[in-house]
């Protein structure tokens, strides 16, 4: 009869072997978590900034776009009457930031209604966003420049007629 000695001498080596196999294993394991985690600080702030994600989506056809349609990344109210271009949501992208100058956006709101573009910050105070909207742009699409004075997490409320588009980004510092 084998005794308990005889037990630990014959599998303590493989318990032991187990052991260093299954601490490589973990070592791997948090290599490969710390070498795939972002470069970047994410603040609090950002992390609770519900950002409103863009649809990728083939805009409506307007005689003052001379392009034809290309599909891209937009923000879109219910009734697909009123589209903001989300251009920097594209991985290829700079992410947008604060500061003195405009931010283009393009737009598709009814036709040859008045565009009006506000926004607020919501994480903090702030002035309030600038939209610079040039006038006579008789068809769906409008070009515009916004400024977010801050960074921070904004919302975005656009109206033409009748209509509403409300989308939340983040802004860079």
């Amino acid at each position: 009869m084998k005794t308990y000695s005889d037990w630990v001498k014959r599998f303590l080596p493989l318990l032991i072997m187990t052991c260093i196999f299954l601490a490589g294993c973990t070592t791997a394991e948090t290599m490969t978590t710390e070498v795939s985690m972002p470069t970047s600080v994410i603040s609090p702030a950002e992390i609770a900034c519900t950002v409103t994600e863009a649809e990728w989506l083939k805009p409506p056809e307007d005689p003052a776009v001379n392009d034809a349609p290309a599909d891209g990344y937009y923000f879109v109210n219910s009734d697909r009457s009123i589209w903001a271009s989300a251009w920097w949501t594209q991985p290829d992208q700079d992410h947008l930031r604060a500061s003195g100058d405009d931010i283009k956006v393009g737009w598709f709101r009814p036709e040859g209604a008045e565009l009006e573009i506000t926004g607020r910050r919501l994480d903090g105070q702030a002035s309030p966003l600038q939209s610079e909207i040039p006038c006579c742009y008789p068809t769906r699409f409008q070009a515009t420049g916004l400024i977010f004075p801050t960074e921070g997490c904004w919302e975005v409320t656009a109206k033409a007629a009748d209509r509403l588009l409300t989308f939340t980004v983040w802004i860079d510092p």
